[in-house]
């Protein structure tokens, strides 16, 4: 995608998001992966009924990016509102586990960047020492993203959770 920078939303869900952030970021092409076919298409029927053209779909595992995207290539990765594995012998499935973080690292350029949402404190808390013990640097870091009003574009479960009253970290 020559001029465009490269970004990857892993786990892109029904798509809210995913067209939400390629309409408002014209000059970014957006890859969204998703592993839940039924998912997938309605992000897909999403991002046709709004015409847009700068967003691809993919079906398949993160844990194969490497097979799929070069060294470098990607300038920014979103993981929003990811499944949280709560139990602690499941924490290697979490989408920021170290083997997941690795693979962004590979993916990433120098400089790239990880956007990571979820309504999940618990999740988020683990998920900040994994990145401190990754060798990430973190830049703002907050338990309620929207305590001044809504930032950046929402993902269904982050406006079903606002709604609800319940904070986003």
């Amino acid at each position: 995608f020559p001029g465009k920078s490269l970004w990857l939303e892993i786990g892109c869900g029904k798509g809210r998001f995913t067209v939400g952030t390629a309409k408002e970021n014209p000059k970014a092409e957006l890859i969204a992966l998703e592993r839940v076919e039924d998912a997938m298409v309605i992000a897909m029927e999403r991002a046709c009924a709004e015409e847009i053209g700068n967003v691809r779909f993919i079906s398949m595992d993160a844990l194969k990016l490497r097979e799929v995207f070069a060294p470098g290539e990607v300038e920014r990765v979103f993981v929003n509102f990811c499944d949280p594995w709560p139990k602690s012998r499941d924490a290697k499935h979490r989408l920021t586990a170290p083997a997941f973080l690795r693979r962004y690292a590979d993916v990433l350029r120098t400089g790239g960047e990880i956007h990571f949402k979820t309504d999940n404190t618990a999740l988020f808390d683990w998920s900040a020492e994994q990145f401190t013990a990754e060798g990430w640097q973190l830049s703002e870091v907050t338990h309620d993203l929207h305590a001044a009003g809504t930032v950046g574009v929402m993902t269904d479960y982050e406006a079903k959770f606002c709604a609800e009253g319940m904070k986003i970290n």
